[in-house]
C-alpha cells in the first residue's frame, strides 16, 4: 500500500525543517462560489535566545505564496490549494510548550483579487469574455462556458465599480453560474471557474454510509427544503417600444440530479413574481428568471464526514459525487459544493457539504470506485 503523505510549499520552497517539526495540523477549506482558505498551526517553543522557534525567521509575511498538496494512497501528490498569506495569529501562554501560531491565507479570489478596487468598462462583452479577462489578469487559466451577449451598447454600458472578485460574483448570480478558483490536482497550476455546475460530468468517487468494509462516510445528514423551489413569472418592457415582455422560469434548466425532480414534486406548482431586477434588456430578464428557478430547485442539503485514507484521495468542490446507503430516496447524485480538509501526521479527514435538485435513484447510477483504498 502507497503511504500517505502532505507537502507544503513556501514562496515555491519547502517549509523549512523547524516549522515542519513544530506544525501540528493543516485545515483548507475549498469551495465554490467564494475564496478557498487555508491555516495553518504551529506548536511554539523557546530557542536558546528566547524567541519562538517557528518565528524567529521571518518567513509568513503578506501576500507570500502557499502550496498545500497531499497523498492519500495515489502516491502522486495533488493540490489542494495554492495560497497567498494574509493573517497570523499568536496565542502565547505562560506554560512550556503551550504557545501556538497560526498562519491564515486564502486563494487569489480572496487576496490578489480583492487587493485593488478601479472602476473599469466593458462595453459590448459578454459575461464569460469578462471572467475570462478578470481571471487572466492575475495569471490565472480561465475555464470559462460562454453566455451570450446580452448587454450591448445599444442597451447599456457595463462599468465595473467593485473589486474584481466581488464583480465575478455578480456575473456569476445573473446566469446561474458557478466560479471559483481551483488548482489542477496534478499540475498544480490554477483555474479559475466559470460555468454552470458541472453535475453531467462523470461522478468524482463513490461515498458510502453503514456498508460494511466500504463504509468511508462516519457521519451523513440530509435536509430537504421541499417549499423552496419556485418557478418565475416576471415582465420586463422593450427599452425602445415600451410594450411589456414577459420573463418566464417554468422549471429548472439543470437536467434532475435524481428520480424526481423537486420542482416537480410541488403540486400546485409556487410562483414567483420579482419585483425588480437589474436586468438591461428583456433577453437578460428572460435569463435571470430561468437563473431563479434553476437555483431555487437546489433543495436537497446534505453534509458528512469523509475518512481520507479510505476514499483514498481528496474530495473536489466543484464536482458530483455519488453516495449510497442512505435510503433509496436520499442516496444518489449529488453536487460537492464544499469541502474541509484536516491534516495531521496521524488521520486526514474531509467535511463536505453537497447538494442535488431531486430525490431517488433513477437505476443509472454505477457505484463503483475503482481508486478507493481496498477493505
Amino acid at each position: 500500500m502507497i503511504p500517505s503523505y502532505f507537502l507544503v510549499q513556501v514562496a515555491f520552497a519547502p517549509l523549512p525543517a523547524p516549522f515542519m517539526h513544530a506544525l501540528r495540523d493543516i485545515e483548507v477549506e475549498t469551495s465554490v462560489g467564494q475564496a478557498s482558505i487555508f491555516r495553518l498551526h504551529f506548536d511554539l517553543s523557546r530557542n536558546l535566545f528566547g524567541d519562538y522557534d517557528a518565528m524567529a525567521i521571518d518567513i509568513f509575511r503578506p501576500l507570500v505564496p502557499i502550496r498545500i498538496s497531499v497523498s492519500a494512497g495515489l502516491g502522486i501528490p495533488q493540490t489542494l490549494i495554492n495560497g497567498y498569506i494574509k493573517d497570523a495569529r499568536l496565542g502565547a501562554r505562560n506554560e512550556p510548550g503551550a504557545s501556538t501560531l497560526e498562519v491564515v491565507g486564502m486563494d487569489a479570489l480572496g487576496t490578489l483579487m480583492t487587493h485593488i478596487q478601479q472602476p473599469f468598462t466593458w462595453p459590448n462583452m459578454p459575461d464569460s469574455g469578462v471572467a475570462s479577462a478578470l481571471f487572466g489578469k492575475y495569471g490565472v487559466l480561465p475555464t470559462v462556458f460562454p453566455t451570450p451577449p446580452l448587454r450591448t451598447m445599444m442597451d447599456t454600458t457595463t462599468t465595473q465599480r467593485a473589486n474584481d472578485a466581488v464583480y465575478l460574483g455578480q456575473l456569476a448570480r445573473r446566469n446561474s453560474y458557478e466560479f471559483y478558483i481551483q488548482p489542477d490536482p496534478l499540475a498544480g497550476m490554477d483555474m479559475g471557474h466559470f460555468h454552470p455546475p458541472l453535475t453531467a460530468v462523470p461522478p468524482q468517487g463513490v461515498l458510502s454510509i453503514d456498508f460494511g468494509t466500504q463504509t468511508n462516510l462516519a457521519d451523513f445528514s440530509v435536509t430537504n427544503d421541499m417549499l423552496r423551489p419556485t418557478s418565475v413569472v416576471g415582465l420586463s418592457s422593450d427599452p425602445r417600444t415600451r410594450a411589456p415582455i414577459p420573463a418566464l422560469g417554468p422549471v429548472a434548466t439543470e437536467l434532475p440530479m435524481g428520480l424526481e425532480p423537486a420542482l416537480a414534486r410541488i403540486i400546485p406548482p409556487p410562483i414567483e413574481r420579482p419585483a425588480s431586477t437589474d436586468a438591461a434588456s428583456p433577453a437578460e430578464a428572460q435569463a435571470q428568471a430561468m437563473a431563479r428557478a434553476t437555483e431555487s430547485s437546489r433543495a436537497i442539503q446534505a453534509n458528512g464526514e469523509v475518512d481520507g485514507l479510505k476514499y483514498n484521495r481528496p474530495l473536489l468542490a466543484g464536482l458530483p459525487v455519488l453516495v449510497r446507503g442512505a435510503g433509496r430516496q436520499m442516496s444518489g447524485l449529488y453536487y460537492v459544493s464544499s469541502v474541509s480538509h484536516n491534516i495531521t501526521r496521524d488521520a486526514y479527514t474531509q467535511r463536505f457539504s453537497a447538494w442535488r435538485n431531486a430525490v431517488g435513484l433513477t437505476g443509472a447510477e454505477v457505484f463503483v470506485d475503482p481508486l478507493a483504498a481496498v477493505p
